[in-house]
């Protein structure tokens, strides 16, 4: 009885290690009901209700869709990076760069609900600057879309490198 026991538990255990990621961690979408105008990378969203989901895309940076309600047509595919949380929360949240003009709220993070890493979204350089110059916080950037070098763009104006993705460093080779 006990050799029998003993197997089970190592089967399981040696199974759990075999698993992939599963379907759930790819399928996290949230609906966006907004009441005013809000911007993305790229995007002006009236106000009205929106699909953000995360797309499977395999490669070393997320992707995130904007779509329509129905999810019948995706509006944008952007580029985020890690952010983090302290607490976790019930409800996906949606965080925006306090800005001190009228118009459009850029929106900073999303994070689904219960998780503690979230996604900012990175904005292209030019409109970064405005971003950070007006809420007076640091605003991710970059100029490529998949593989451009991605930089926190500080108030001042100054660009400090986050993530770097042209450099890539093997046991055999340093970077450059």
């Amino acid at each position: 009885m006990h050799v029998i026991n003993a197997m089970l538990v190592v089967a399981m255990a040696l199974s759990s290690l075999f698993q992939g990621p599963s379907a759930f961690e790819w399928n996290k979408k949230s609906t966006l009901s907004t009441d005013r105008q809000v911007e993305f990378p790229g995007l002006v969203l009236e106000p009205g209700i929106y699909i953000i989901r995360l797309k499977d895309n395999g490669e070393k940076r997320s992707v995130v869709e904007i779509l329509n309600s129905v999810e019948s047509q995706v509006l944008a595919t952007l580029v985020a990076v890690p952010d983090h949380r302290v607490r976790p929360e019930d409800n996906s949240e949606f965080t925006f760069h306090s800005g001190k003009r009228n118009g459009p709220q850029p929106v900073q993070t999303w994070f689904f609900a219960g998780d503690l890493v979230g996604l900012e979204f990175v904005y292209p350089k030019p409109r970064a600057k405005e971003i950070a110059r007006e809420s007076d916080e640091h605003v991710m950037a970059s100029n490529g879309i998949k593989d451009g070098v991605i930089v926190a763009v500080t108030p001042s104006g100054k660009e400090i490198v986050i993530d770097d993705s042209t450099t890539i460093q093997t046991a055999r080779r340093k970077p450059q």
